[in-house]
């Protein structure tokens, strides 16, 4: 029954075609390709990106109130504040990764790029 409709489709674009002229056939198929495309690309936009999220990957955390984690970059010094750890990973700017600069709310900069050097009193 598939085949018959199909090759009825075919039969009537050629008639049409061989007639009027094949822009009667070409563009209603243009125009239902474009329609198709164009529905697809909206609903892609518009679809929730946790939907597809993994339920079992970690999920983010905020950052501790006594610590403040910024993201420095050495190239242009834009520093980045911290405030929801979602991965380990560093953010990149100027197409290369921040440098992670961690400090105490109560107390002395910690670096983490650096060794931490403790002083014997």
């Amino acid at each position: 029954m598939r085949w018959f409709g199909l090759a009825a489709a075919l039969a009537v674009a050629g008639i049409v075609g061989t007639q009027f002229g094949w822009k009667w056939v070409l563009a209603p198929l243009l125009g239902y390709a474009f329609i198709r495309w164009s529905i697809g690309s909206l609903r892609a936009m518009t679809a929730d990106g946790r939907a597809t999220a993994h339920l079992d990957a970690p999920q983010p955390r905020p950052v501790r109130r006594s610590e403040r984690v910024l993201y420095w970059c050495e190239d242009c010094g834009t520093e980045l504040l911290l405030v929801v750890r979602g991965t380990g990973k560093s953010p990149r700017h100027c197409a290369t990764a921040m440098h992670e600069r961690e400090e105490l709310v109560d107390g002395p900069t910690i670096s983490t790029s650096e060794p931490r050097v403790v002083a014997d009193d």
